[in-house]
């Protein structure tokens, strides 16, 4: 019982600072605040938490997965490259910033007035680059995992911009923008495709020359 009562307190700190970052934002809102909304004492929050950040992350973290749990499955449902690279994109730098009020923003002002003391770790984030880079590769097989990597790595630095963008003006990606990225990584998995033909074309060559070789010994 009592770990139940355990178990609604913290879903209580959660709830209470959700409402409060949504509504507020990171920077404008403290512990007691959060306390405050979620019905404890100051002091007692810390038997929970660490520290504002570390109950943002508790939050941040299942709130982000959810948004790239729907991109996957909306991924499935479409065939053409084009279009599944114009989803992501759109959702990566659109949906996402707006979502929720901005949701995402207080990430930003966290990580903005925050130390690696203060317990930040890039978990997260590389975590969402490499479902990312996935999404890529599941796009354009031919790219391959390196330069999907470098591509998510890309697209995440201009989501943080977007995020930043719509909290101080309203607005987001442009579709020509979105529309512009596509055609760079589906060039990229063009050029990637050359390069793979060229090389087979070139292991072919040695191989027939080989062959030759043994079937007619000088």
């Amino acid at each position: 019982m009592a770990q139940t009562k355990k178990q609604q307190i913290r879903e209580s700190i959660l709830a209470g600072a959700y409402e409060l970052f949504a509504k507020r934002g990171y920077s404008d809102t403290n512990v007691t605040d959060i306390a405050r909304a979620a019905g404890v004492a100051p002091a007692n929050l810390y038997v929970y938490f660490k520290s504002k950040l570390d109950i943002l992350f508790c939050i941040y973290e299942p709130w982000l997965a959810r948004q790239f749990d729907d991109l996957e499955r909306s991924l499935q449902r479409i065939q053409d490259p084009r279009k599944r690279l114009g989803e992501i994109l759109t959702t990566l730098w659109q949906q996402i910033p707006r979502a929720d009020n901005g949701f995402a923003n207080n990430l930003m002002q966290a990580l903005s007035t925050t130390t690696t003391r203060e317990g930040y770790r890039p978990t997260l984030r590389l975590a969402i680059e490499k479902r990312l880079a996935k999404m890529f590769l599941f796009c354009l097989p031919t790219l391959g995992r390196g330069a999907s990597r470098e591509f998510a790595n890309t697209a995440l630095m201009a989501f943080d911009g977007y995020v930043l963008n719509f909290h101080l003006t309203g607005a987001t990606c442009p579709a020509r923008r979105s529309a512009l990225f596509t055609n760079v990584l589906l060039c990229a998995e063009a050029a990637a495709d050359r390069q793979s033909a060229k090389a087979k074309s070139r292991r072919g060559a040695r191989a027939r020359i080989s062959e030759r070789t043994v079937t007619n010994p000088a």
